[in-house]
């Protein structure tokens, strides 16, 4: 019996291991957490333009960090859906999920406890139910 050989790429070269390469997701969680991020801060700059220089009670700050924090996880987890291209609610699910609990691991770590009393869990609430929100703008758009 003749022992067969390996073929030879034309180049010479051979490819590099699987394990070499970054996960597929990664690109995609990037660009989905830069989007997120970005809409975010830029809401947060201007509503505190808005705060400085329009007659506004000073309390709509919190209502409007929130409103920033929802809209940035909204982006974030619509991002994430149309990059990846499948499982779109899951992945807008998963956004939500990721933030909320960013935003309890950050409060814990303030105030020593987990917050648990309604109001303090609403942002976190809010952050979920907007990540899920992008997910099912991205299952919702036309030509899918």
């Amino acid at each position: 019996m003749e022992k067969k050989k390996k073929p030879i790429h034309p180049y010479g070269v051979r490819r590099r291991s699987v394990a070499s390469k970054p996960p597929s997701w990664l690109p995609a969680v990037l660009a989905s957490f830069a989007g997120g991020v970005g809409v975010c801060l830029t809401l947060l700059a201007a509503f505190a333009l808005l705060l400085t220089y329009m007659p506004v009670p000073l309390t709509l700050v919190r209502p409007l960090a929130c409103l920033a924090a929802a809209a940035g996880a909204a982006v974030s987890g619509l991002v994430l859906a149309r990059k990846v291209g499948k499982q779109l609610l899951l992945c807008g699910l998963g956004c939500g999920v990721f933030y909320g609990l960013c935003q309890i691991t950050a409060a814990t770590a303030f105030c020593g406890a987990p917050p648990m009393q309604g109001s303090d869990m609403m942002l976190s609430l809010a952050l979920l139910l907007s990540g899920t929100l992008g997910g099912t703008l991205a299952a919702l758009r036309p030509g899918r």
